[in-house]
């Protein structure tokens, strides 16, 4: 083998390993650009989730919205609590007089509703606030004496003030005291108030 013969047969033999080698490089190379496109799609999309979770104007709207609530009803409560503590102070001030005229009316409506749906009644218990229990042998002899029902006996109970009255061992009772009367009333007016604040 000539010389000639064996340069061209070492460049041949570089040039063959001098391709395998750069193309092995462009595979590795190809191979890196790939991995790292797919590394940066998967980025941009985590990110891009991120970032929707965080900016999502729904997501949004509904936890704004759900916080509105929570605030309307916090303040809907505040409204209600502070209506029933005035009218409970207006209840406590009003003068006995009067106070005493309210629960005669109350005594008539109660056994008037009692008579009406249970027809004839021959005793009752009669319960009143501890602020009322000066009126107790008024109240008493009152009904007695216009309704023709024995009171076998007048209690104290926790209540702002009005009656309650049970009979039947309790079978009946028709709550006409001012808690019970506030919290109809309450229920009636307050959401339409309410309703004007909205």
């Amino acid at each position: 083998m000539s010389v000639d013969e064996l340069r061209k047969a070492v460049l041949e033999k570089a040039r063959s390993e001098a391709e395998a080698i750069v193309k092995k490089a462009e595979e590795e190379a190809r191979r890196i650009v790939e991995e790292a496109q797919l590394k940066k799609r998967e980025l941009i999309e985590q990110k891009k989730t991120e970032i929707i979770a965080t900016l999502n104007p729904d997501a949004r709207i509904a936890d704004a919205r759900y916080r509105a609530r929570l605030l309307i009803a916090e303040a809907k409560n505040t409204i209600l609590r502070e209506v029933r503590e005035q009218v409970i102070k207006m209840i406590n001030t009003i003068p006995l007089g009067r106070r005493f005229n309210s629960i005669v009316k109350l005594v008539d409506e109660t056994m008037h509703e009692l008579l009406h749906s249970v027809g004839v009644v021959d005793s009752i218990i009669v319960k009143i606030s501890s602020n009322d229990l000066q009126y107790a042998e008024h109240i008493k002899n009152y009904i007695e004496r216009t309704y023709g029902v024995k009171v076998s006996d007048v209690q104290v109970v926790n209540i702002i003030g009005g009656l309650i009255v049970e009979c039947m061992g309790g079978d009946i009772v028709i709550n006409n005291s001012y808690d019970e009367r506030l919290e109809r009333t309450l229920k009636t007016i307050v959401p339409h108030l309410l309703k004007l604040s909205e």
